[in-house]
């Protein structure tokens, strides 16, 4: 799920070593684009990461759950935590 955003992923970290260039900085309208852009790519970065750390969230607390109640208690709140994560993430990403 969300391949596409390997390629986002590589594109923010372009932008932000694009954004340590000086002469970025030295065209204002250069630097304010590559600004904007970071600043998306920004946004849909931090949700892939939530979703992500959500969902290995998840799939610890059922490899644990038969051992322990309490994170067979915690995983409904982890699926409904991964689906809020990925319904932001899937808005993120439509153009």
């Amino acid at each position: 799920m969300f391949e596409s955003v390997a390629g986002l992923i590589a594109e923010h970290k372009a932008v932000q070593e694009e954004l340590s260039d000086p002469a970025v900085h030295a065209d204002a309208a250069r630097a304010k684009r590559v600004n904007r852009r970071y600043a998306e790519l920004s946004r849909i970065v931090a949700a892939h990461d939530a979703w992500v750390a959500a969902s290995d969230d998840l799939d610890a607390a059922r490899e644990l759950a038969g051992e322990d109640e309490a994170f067979a208690a915690e995983v409904p709140g982890l699926e409904e935590q991964v689906a809020a994560s990925a319904e932001k993430l899937r808005r993120l990403l439509i153009p």
